[in-house]
């Protein structure tokens, strides 16, 4: 691409979209209908690096309605700061008036409520879930989910470890490299072995099918 240029940036044009249902007092920008498109076309990871002001809540509310009304996802989960959950709903509804959406603060994942949120979230027909930042992380995934993750990591730090006492690394790198491997095998034997106290059912039953997190820097860095 550097000798050829063979390849070119997309840059999507979202100046044919009419956002059916949205209120006809918000005036869309020109980056909003771009970054929609762009979301509905894509059908994968998307980025939105906008800065503050632009208008971000607006396009994740435009992205999970035109997913919905085009067949493209069945039930959006949107996934917001512990604080921002009321203002963000009601923001989504200022948009989108007429839209059924399920609002589920930290209140609703408190202990002994939980399973009832989730029963809702499973069961309804909803254009979008809302759920804060500390609820979602409050919801289970299946074992099967859990264990292949974890082995995938299990699996990759073999490998540093293989290479780095190959090439004769520090040995303070192959002690944290040793370290996290114990731990990661730690959380495996406690998921293994931890009563079933909560039956309460895990994500993938909810039927999510698009998620979308806003401020995911809050999310970086993770092991």
């Amino acid at each position: 691409n550097d000798t050829m240029n063979t390849h070119r940036v997309v840059k999507p044009n979202g100046n044919h979209l009419t956002m059916p249902g949205s209120s006809p007092y918000f005036p869309w920008r020109k980056h909003q209908k771009d970054a929609v498109f762009r979301a509905i076309v894509s059908h994968s990871n998307l980025l939105l690096a906008h800065e503050v002001g632009t208008g971000k809540t607006a396009v994740m509310a435009g992205i999970a309605m035109e997913a919905r009304r085009l067949g493209i996802a069945k039930k959006p989960m949107i996934v917001v700061p512990n604080h921002m959950v009321e203002e963000w709903s009601a923001q989504f509804l200022r948009l989108y008036p007429s839209a059924n959406v399920l609002i589920a603060g930290k209140e609703h994942f408190e202990k002994g409520k939980r399973q009832r949120i989730m029963a809702r979230i499973a069961s309804g027909n909803y254009d979008a879930v809302i759920v804060s930042h500390r609820s979602f992380q409050a919801i289970p995934v299946s074992d099967e989910t859990f264990n292949a993750y974890l082995h995938e990591q299990l699996d990759d730090l073999e490998t540093y470890l293989y290479e780095a006492r190959a090439g004769r690394m520090d040995r303070s790198i192959v002690k944290e490299l040793e370290k996290a491997k114990r731990r990661l095998e730690a959380k495996l034997r406690d998921r293994a072995d931890r009563e079933q106290k909560d039956q309460a059912l895990t994500f993938e039953e909810l039927g999510v099918d698009a998620l979308m997190v806003d401020e995911a820097h809050a999310f970086k860095n993770l092991f």
